[in-house]
């Protein structure tokens, strides 16, 4: 039996990246998915942005792990879209027990891309490889240039199992060092 057995997650940002990762690892401790994802290229992101086809791919992962999932394409800046696919998710898994606001969109390439990067590391503190080619400056105490999805994935998973039952209000990084650099 899987620390989250029974449970359901919804994951924004589940098509590929951080979002597939945590997916694939709640469900391999129990856990029914519902995962959306604009899934769809928008005009002023410069890089390739996941597909229909990689939403589809992270339900079959998740499905392969013998869990249900619920897919659906829907832009977590419509909020009516995000309403409509959680609402149908639920009703075909149940009411959610752990929710992932994972969908982003980090600026990449160039000299302004260092700049944008320090932005998001108020908020990640690290870089996390994806399947996106750049090149990010290290700033990790660990001589490492960034971690992996499943590395954040793996703290997802603690914190939303009945371990971390009493942790709140924290700050909990997995920087590979960078806070103490």
């Amino acid at each position: 039996m899987g620390k989250l057995e029974g449970k359901v997650a919804f994951i924004t940002g589940a098509a590929r990246g951080q979002g597939r990762s945590h997916a694939i690892r709640l469900a391999q401790e129990g856990a029914d998915i519902i995962a959306i994802d604009i899934a769809a290229q928008i005009d002023t992101v410069p890089y390739p942005m996941a597909t229909p086809e990689d939403l589809a791919e992270t339900a079959k992962q998740v499905e392969a792990l013998d869990r249900r999932i619920f897919i659906a394409q829907a832009d977590v800046r419509d909020e009516a879209a995000v309403k409509k696919a959680f609402d149908e998710g639920t009703s075909q898994l149940g009411p959610v027990n752990i929710v992932l606001a994972n969908a982003g969109i980090a600026p990449m390439g160039g000299e302004e891309m260092h700049d944008a990067w320090q932005d998001v590391i108020d908020v990640n503190l690290t870089g996390v490889f994806n399947t996106v080619e750049t090149a990010i400056p290290s700033m990790n105490a660990l001589p490492i240039p960034w971690v992996d999805p499943v590395d954040i994935s793996n703290a997802v998973l603690f914190l939303a199992s009945d371990e971390a039952r009493y942790v709140t209000g924290v700050a909990f990084p997995v920087d590979a060092g960078a806070i103490i650099k």
